[in-house]
């Protein structure tokens, strides 16, 4: 992944970190917040109370893209002195580990 892969949000909320988790974790809070389709199945993959969280986004169900990625759409929270939270967001595209040797299956298959 790249950085330009990415999709990066960051704003001032008027709201203290343990609020603004709330919002993030208690699925009554998230679905008016962040308003997820229903057919967005969403994982916790990381959680740091009050600091970070991470979710696995899929989408699923009709209408869903077929090979489209999953992706991690992660918080993160920054208390401000005003009282306030430094608020992060990063949706990234899920991506896999390159091998470090040259034997993908291009190689063997060029072997064979």
């Amino acid at each position: 992944m790249t950085d330009t892969d990415a999709l990066v949000f960051e704003c001032a909320l008027d709201a203290p970190p343990e609020k603004v988790w709330r919002a993030l974790t208690v699925p009554e809070y998230l679905e008016r917040w962040l308003k997820p389709a229903e057919a967005i199945d969403l994982a916790v993959v990381t959680a740091e109370e009050n600091k970070s969280l991470t979710y696995r986004w899929r989408e699923s169900g009709q209408g869903a893209i077929i090979g489209a990625e999953d992706s991690l759409v992660t918080f993160e929270l920054t208390p401000m002195v005003d009282g306030g939270t430094w608020f992060r967001l990063t949706h990234a595209p899920v991506t896999m580990p390159v091998a470090a040797n040259s034997n993908g299956p291009m190689r063997m298959m060029m072997a064979a």
